[in-house]
């Protein structure tokens, strides 16, 4: 193997001089909670306030009259008065538990592409819908009711609805050690898909021909915990005790008899996403309150390492990668704030920003890397019908929310062509 790492001093350096992948970009205004927000390009005074849209845009091509009223989210907010034709954001998928896999076009309608109710049980899903944006497949999986014995099925589907079920892992079929088979990624090829079986031991990964039975094990719990696949899946990084580990990877798994190049790092690791040409890394050091979280990056060429955030609250949920942008996304929540308190920042090998404020969740960022798709609540009175959020669509330039879907119920959402 040739090293991927030339070597592995634990100096910090400045990567002032790397240039930040979104620095052509306008810089993007709080998309949330501003007093001024939209006050001169969308004539609101106030975000949610009643005259929201009004002097520039007539009330009626920019949400209506009234932010929340009965054209939010329908044919005049994302349909063919606000980008018309040539708006280039993505369609939606999202798992809601109440329906089942429901694609969201940019002018509001919902198409049910997969039902629990169609002759399966869906009983459980515990991970998120993974997509494939460019060909719209999909797949998910969930646990089905089958008497005594709850095994894992993997479900595919595409732009037409449900493709296919099949057997997931047969070693996640009994009740006890518990094991869930989660969704992970698609080969760049979209051919195939990769998930984990997670136990109490540690996790295995395997690859599923697209639509097909037949689970093919990669790679051990040794190393599929804690896992980062690399763009071209040419490479990965996982987390190991007293480091990270450094690999070279095939379509069908690490080389054989490949231990890897070792990076000796101490405090706790997870949340690794493998840039471009780095690794970031979420690690925390100490115990309770002396408990210290910092983001990270280690340089694959140099093995230099750099402190790129420090979160004001606290790192919540999986980042999103951005490969597009040469980043990922991550969360950083005020609990206090309840439901609304999270601040989606963006995170380079040059530093941070903050790109979203008050929401719920970010889901994805689309393939271009233009638009975060995230779950956030209106600011302003609103009469609702559910206690569900809003899902929308921010376009990272701007700020702006350019679509909005109505109270959705979401487990988890992709974008989707």
């Amino acid at each position: 193997m040739t090293p991927r790492v030339a070597c592995c001093s634990l100096v910090a350096v400045a990567l002032a001089a790397v240039p930040l992948v979104t620095a052509a970009q306008p810089a993007p205004v709080d998309p949330y909670g501003g007093a001024t927000y939209g006050v001169t390009s969308d004539g609101g005074a106030t975000y949610g306030g009643a005259t929201y849209g009004v002097p520039s845009d007539g009330g009626t091509g920019y949400g209506g009259a009234t932010y929340g009223g009965a054209t939010y989210g329908g044919a005049t907010y994302g349909g063919a008065t606000y980008g018309g034709a040539g708006h280039s954001a993505p369609a939606v998928l999202v798992d809601d538990s109440t329906i089942g896999v429901v694609r969201l076009d940019l002018g509001g309608r919902r198409t049910v592409m997969a039902a629990p109710g169609d002759g399966r049980i869906r009983a459980h899903s515990y991970q998120a819908l993974v997509v494939d944006e460019g060909s719209g497949r999909w797949f998910v999986t969930r646990q089905a009711k089958r008497g005594a014995v709850r095994p894992w099925t993997v479900i595919f589907g595409d732009r037409t609805g449900m493709v296919a079920e099949v057997a997931g892992d047969p070693a996640c079929g009994a009740r006890k050690p518990a094991c869930f088979e989660l969704p992970l990624a698609f080969t760049p090829d979209g051919a195939a898909v990769l998930t984990v079986s997670a136990r109490s031991a540690g996790a295995t990964l395997a690859r599923y021909v697209f639509g097909r039975a037949g689970r093919q094990l990669l790679a051990g719990k040794a190393i599929a915990t804690r896992l980062a696949l690399a763009r071209d899946h040419a490479r990965a990084a996982y987390a190991r005790r007293g480091g990270l580990t450094l690999i070279d990877w095939t379509a069908r798994g690490p080389r054989p008899r490949d231990p890897g190049q070792a990076v000796a790092i101490g405090g706790d690791l997870d949340q690794l996403v493998m840039l471009d040409e780095a690794v970031l890394f979420r690690r925390e050091v100490g115990r309770d309150r002396r408990r210290t979280t910092t983001l990270e990056v280690l340089d694959l060429a140099t093995g230099d390492r750099e402190v790129v955030y420090r979160p004001r609250h606290t790192l919540t949920w999986a980042p999103l990668p951005a490969p597009a942008r040469g980043s990922a996304f991550v969360h950083d929540c005020d609990r206090a704030r309840g439901d609304r308190g999270c601040d989606v920042v963006e995170v380079t090998v040059a530093g941070a920003r903050t790109m979203a404020r008050g929401v719920v969740r970010a889901h994805d960022v689309s393939a271009d890397g233009r638009y975060l798709l995230a779950s956030r609540y209106p600011r302003g009175a609103d009469v609702r019908a559910t206690a569900w959020p809003d899902l929308v669509v921010v376009e990272l330039a701007t700020g702006r929310d350019v679509v909005v879907h109505r109270e959705v119920s979401v487990d988890s959402a992709q974008f989707t062509r």
